[in-house]
């Protein structure tokens, strides 16, 4: 009887190890496609603003501009200089907002919160260099901005921003 017991659990411990390696997979992948779909939900939004003390010819939209001006009261005016949507973003992957060869921002998803929010990692690259890494979590409609370098006589200024995308009509 002890021997038929001992090959009894040493056979069930194989088929609950087999039946573990065989569901893991599929539940992981299945976690995955619910996660990719809600990242298909959304589109990402970034430009690159120059911020002035003095008056700028080319004014931004007038929500964007509260916004800017609420959050860098020293400046006057705000010039969109280079703009970018991303359609869709997955996990893992850099996307960049307005890149150039001197200086632009990109973010790698690092996946969904619980409260809708998305965590990214950002690095802001200056000459192939990576200056700063951060770590965030954005939520829809509420634009990150992010004060970046002098530049001329006033400062660049990063913006980045989810938008859920509308239904098709």
């Amino acid at each position: 009887m002890d021997m038929i017991s001992r090959q009894f659990e040493t056979s069930r411990a194989i088929f609950l190890g087999i039946t573990s390696l065989v569901l893991l997979p599929i539940l992981l992948f299945s976690q995955e496609r619910k996660t990719g779909k809600s990242y298909l939900d959304n589109t990402f939004w970034g430009a690159l603003v120059y911020a002035s003390k003095g008056k700028i010819d080319k004014p931004i939209n007038a929500k964007l501009n509260s916004r800017l001006k609420k959050a860098f009261p020293s400046f006057q005016s705000f010039e969109l200089l280079g703009q970018h949507t991303q359609e869709n973003v997955y996990k893992e992957y850099v996307n960049w907002v307005v890149p150039s060869n001197e200086i632009n921002l990109g973010f790698e998803s690092k996946g969904l919160t619980e409260n809708g929010g998305m965590k990214l990692l950002l690095k802001l690259w200056r000459k192939k260099k990576v200056i700063l890494k951060s770590d965030l979590i954005i939520f829809p409609d509420k634009p990150v901005l992010i004060s970046g370098p002098e530049w001329k006589e006033g400062r660049l200024i990063f913006v980045l921003e989810i938008q859920e995308k509308k239904a098709a009509s």
